[in-house]
């Protein structure tokens, strides 16, 4: 007897829904009709509702990782960024600066492997050694490999290495067709119309693969073509924890040469995580080695190896008045430790390189400005003050840690108090901000909110829109830009003064007037703190231009400079809600 075919709501989800579905399916036939955990045909149900709740979860991820909005899986993050034009980085090898010597004049050619104290190194230039001139110069950690291979004579071929989980050097590969060095593409090779080159890509995976053209764009390799591919294995950040200092080093193939290690390295990065790949998809579509757009750049720099957090800034946003800006492009970012100037150096060439047009990318580092946090936690009598504190310490050095969104973060002592109560949930009954005082700005001082009321018959100002910004200038001499404009309005047959008036900022020592007509907007007064207002009668003469919004204003960061935590039993013992 056959039976009828079984179909299952579209909602059902887990395993409960499922045994629920087939027992009401089974219920009027007798084979079937028992519910007891000891007869077989419960223990059937389970074992198929089991299968079914693990391949609809299947299913369901399956549509999850199609699209950039719900993807889940690391995996699938990193193949969607592929599919929109996101090149994945991999590694960066840290730097390590040497001292060398040889008895005679001797030429290393790059990628020679070096060790150091056990270690493997190279160097990425051609270093040539004078005898007995010592030569300082860094090294990189890294094994180097090489592999050759014969060219198919077929469109598109690839080279993918067998080392995946990103280990190999995002920076360090060379591709030589019969010994000449081709040039390289991260990304299309559209650019290379008729020219030798290849794309230096990244699987999924992580492994290195290696894309060549077809001809007509980038270099086809025939079948009487040797290809050689070099690259290093390096170790990344991990890199950064070895110690060097001091230690000899021995250079593969050149016994004479002797040298020595002075610091340990630094520089390291691994490859992006996922996450970073999820937060910028979006914005970087299409990106393909060609940025144009901000969010292009944004990704593009944000997804550098030991890159943490970074801030583009273009002449729009600098100056559009001063052509020295003009196809320029600053970058400030923070990294996972302290970069030399070369690695500043190549990653402005990698930006450079990625962009469309051939903008110049400047490096400004980011300022740390040091606070001394002080906060005084009171704890509930089921708490263990000692523990409190310890978490309390870790949640606050964690919010001024280097991550994603520090760079220009003004912090407030609500952060304070937050970041204190996350850290030991449920334990604190209250917290006093101790110090610092007041807010923790690193952005440039904020303009007021000027309102302007015309006054007739009380001045000179004849018939016209005009304009008024007010400037806050800092204790320290700092003056933000005027963000914010007014633009009254003295209609026919008055001659009139305009009354301008503004909310206190706290943080002022003395506010700038900046305004009245287009063409002609100058600094008008200069007013002390505690006065907010001020009347134009149109005798005083605009002079200079207002501060720019971004070129003088520096990239800035909250660090903990000091942290004091004190903690105690609160009298407030009660859980009350006072929201």
């Amino acid at each position: 007897m056959s039976q009828s075919p079984f179909a299952l709501s579209d909602a059902t989800v887990d395993f409960d829904q499922f045994v629920t579905q087939f027992q009401a399916k089974l219920s009027n036939d007798a084979t079937w009709r028992g519910t007891l955990t000891t007869q077989t045909s419960t223990a059937l149900i389970q074992l198929i509702s089991t299968i079914g709740t693990f391949n609809n979860a299947k299913l369901l991820r399956y549509f999850e990782d199609s699209f950039p909005d719900t993807v889940q899986s690391d995996g699938a993050i990193r193949a969607i960024a592929v599919m929109q034009g996101i090149r994945l980085t991999r590694k960066l090898p840290a730097s390590v600066p040497v001292t060398m010597t040889s008895p005679v004049d001797v030429t290393l050619s790059p990628y020679t492997q070096i060790n150091i104290g056990g270690y493997l190194c190279f160097n990425r230039d051609v270093l040539t050694l004078e005898a007995n001139v010592p030569l300082d110069t860094p090294v990189y950690e890294g094994e180097v490999k090489a592999y050759q291979v014969s060219g198919l004579g077929s469109d598109l071929q690839a080279f993918v290495s067998v080392e995946d989980a990103f280990a190999v050097s995002d920076h360090d590969v060379v591709v030589m067709l019969n010994s000449n060095i081709l040039p390289k593409a991260y990304g299309g090779l559209w650019n290379y119309e008729n020219l030798p080159a290849y794309s230096d890509l990244t699987h999924s995976d992580g492994r290195l693969m290696i894309q060549f053209g077809s001809g007509k764009y980038g270099t086809k390799p025939s079948v009487n073509d040797l290809v050689t591919v070099i690259y290093v294995l390096t170790k990344g950040g991990n890199g950064d924890s070895l110690v060097t200092f001091n230690k000899r080093l021995i250079v593969t193939g050149y016994p004479d040469i002797s040298g020595v290690a002075y610091a340990n390295p630094t520089g390291g990065a691994d490859e992006k995580s996922t996450l970073a790949y999820k937060n910028v998809e979006s914005g970087a579509f299409g990106t393909y080695s060609s940025a144009v757009t901000k969010p292009q750049y944004k990704a593009i720099v944000n997804l550098y190896p030991g890159i943490v957090d970074a801030i583009t800034q273009a002449q729009r946003e600098l100056n559009p008045r001063d052509v020295k800006w003009m196809n320029v492009i600053r970058v400030a970012a923070l990294t996972t430790s302290p970069w030399t100037a070369e690695q500043k150096r190549d990653f402005c060439k990698f930006c450079q390189e990625v962009s469309m047009y051939a903008p110049y990318f400047i490096w400004q580092d980011p300022i740390p400005i040091g606070r001394d946090v002080s906060v005084a936690v009171y704890c509930f009598n089921t708490a263990i003050p000692s523990e409190v504190e310890s978490k309390v310490r870790a949640g606050l050095k964690n919010l001024f840690s280097a991550q994603p969104g520090l760079l220009m973060t003004n912090f407030h002592e609500s952060d304070l108090v937050e970041a204190c109560f996350a850290a030991a949930p449920g334990e604190i009954s209250y917290v006093k901000v101790l110090s610092p005082a007041g807010s923790m700005i690193v952005t440039a001082p904020e303009s007021p909110q000027p309102t302007a009321t015309v006054i007739p018959g009380a001045g000179i100002l004849s018939p016209l829109v005009y304009a008024y910004g007010i400037s806050t200038v800092t204790e320290s001499g700092e003056e933000g830009p005027p963000a914010h404009w007014v633009f009254p309005q003295v209609v026919s047959g008055l001659n009139a003064a305009i009354n301008i008036s503004w909310p206190e900022n706290k943080s002022a020592a003395a506010y700038k007037i900046y305004g009245r007509k287009a063409g002609s907007i100058g600094l008008l007064a200069t007013i002390p703190a505690g006065t907010l207002f001020w009347s134009d009668n149109g005798t005083v003469d605009p002079t200079g231009d207002p501060p720019n919004q971004l070129a003088d204003t520096p990239v800035r960061y909250n660090s903990l400079r000091d942290l004091s935590v004190t903690v105690q039993f609160s009298d407030r013992q009660q859980k009350i809600n006072l929201g």
